[in-house]
């Protein structure tokens, strides 16, 4: 689904910054990395996800109560209780389409940079902090 979504969601924010006919959809190097494409993808992204993990996770809940008593009853085999609750647990992507099309914003890029190998956040200033590549690795 994580996927799914962002090639989506990727490809809408390199129409909207208008890079649909630019080589490899490199943006200019004057844009902040909390606007760049993928970075508008990635909160629209976890928007949507969120809300339809917390809704499938409500209704699984619901679910599992209403079964609760008939599970007990019937004496099920581990079999069926599996398959029950695996039912139960089933990511609702079709009812929650309205989630798909217009997520949530509560989600907000946050740039991190590198210094001397640990993250740190925009406090630095510098490259790092205006989201250029630094390539430091650590052993």
């Amino acid at each position: 689904m994580f996927a799914a979504l962002t090639v989506v969601r990727l490809r809408e924010a390199i129409t909207a910054a208008g890079l649909g006919r630019t080589k490899s959809w490199v943006s200019p190097d004057d844009v902040q990395a909390v606007e760049l494409p993928l970075a508008k993808a990635a909160e629209k992204v976890l928007g949507s996800m969120q809300s339809v993990l917390q809704k499938t996770m409500m209704a699984r809940d619901k679910a599992l109560e209403g079964m609760a008593g008939v599970l007990d009853k019937e004496k099920d085999s581990e079999k069926s209780m599996h398959l029950r609750r695996t039912k139960a647990t089933e990511v609702r992507l079709v009812r929650n389409l309205e989630d798909l099309r217009r997520p949530r914003d509560e989600y907000q890029v946050v740039a991190l940079g590198v210094d001397g190998g640990d993250a740190v956040g925009d406090g630095g200033g510098g490259e790092e902090a205006s989201g250029g590549m630094n390539p430091q690795f650590r052993d």
